[in-house]
């Protein structure tokens, strides 16, 4: 099976999830399909689903990784979150089900999250040892500073209406999928080309996603930890790491 699978819908191309790891399979397919979706006439948006119960749960942490394999995936994770930023398409994230860690940053990342009845938003890097090295500037972009350093600190869960009121999420809907046909609408009363302007013009404003070298070498210090490795172990032998 692969990671995302890519569909073409009018004005739209759709990459969903199909299950709820970010790794480097999946963050290879979404970076592609993202590319894709750039270079396709008449698509006007890039739209990040999933198939599953979960809509993400970040990058596999589970086993006895190595510090360069997760860094390297690290800096794979930010170029996505980066592309989706700066990608002249409208992107749209529809979020129904549990989202942590990583999961939380690529919805973050989109320019419209639509949350759905059962979304939960949850950072969790601080509970295994790690931090949220990548994820913190893109939350920070939508809920400020403090806001997100509070999330991450205490690793609380928000429901969908909350994520709405902390700007996790833009809209909530009881269906996203029909959420999702109002924003093409709203779109269309626009043209591409001022859409694009609109985001460069927002990220001279209010920059993206931070450093990698920041990101790489907190992440670094935290994975080189032997207590906090072996705190992963621990909880990767519960079954509580993806």
């Amino acid at each position: 099976m692969t990671a995302v699978a890519v569909t073409h819908r009018p004005g739209q191309l759709r990459a969903t999830l199909t299950g709820p790891v970010l790794g480097v399979d999946a963050v290879t397919a979404l970076t592609a399909a993202l590319e894709l979706a750039e270079r396709t006439p008449r698509v006007r948006a890039f739209v990040i689903a999933s198939d599953g119960p979960a809509f993400c749960t970040g990058m596999p942490l589970a086993g006895d990784r190595l510090t360069s394999d997760i860094l390297g995936a690290l800096a794979l994770a930010h170029d996505l979150l980066t592309g989706l930023t700066r990608s002249p398409l409208a992107t749209v994230a529809l979020v129904n089900g549990q989202v942590t860690g990583g999961g939380v940053a690529l919805a973050a990342a989109c320019d419209q999250v639509v949350a759905g009845p059962e979304a939960t938003f949850r950072i969790t890097e601080l509970l295994v040892g790690l931090l949220p090295a990548v994820l913190l500037p893109v939350v920070a972009r939508r809920t400020g500073h403090h806001r997100a350093f509070s999330l991450a600190l205490t690793a609380h869960q928000l429901d969908s209406a909350a994520g709405v009121s902390t700007g996790l999420a833009d809209r909530a809907a009881q269906n996203p999928e029909a959420e999702l046909v109002r924003i093409m609408r709203e779109l269309g009363r626009t043209t591409p080309a001022a859409v694009a302007a609109l985001k460069r013009y927002r990220n001279t404003l209010q920059p993206g996603t931070g450093s990698l070298e920041q990101a790489t070498e907190a992440m670094r210090e935290r994975l080189e930890d032997p207590a906090g490795r072996a705190r992963m172990s621990l909880l990767a032998g519960q079954g509580l790491l993806p």
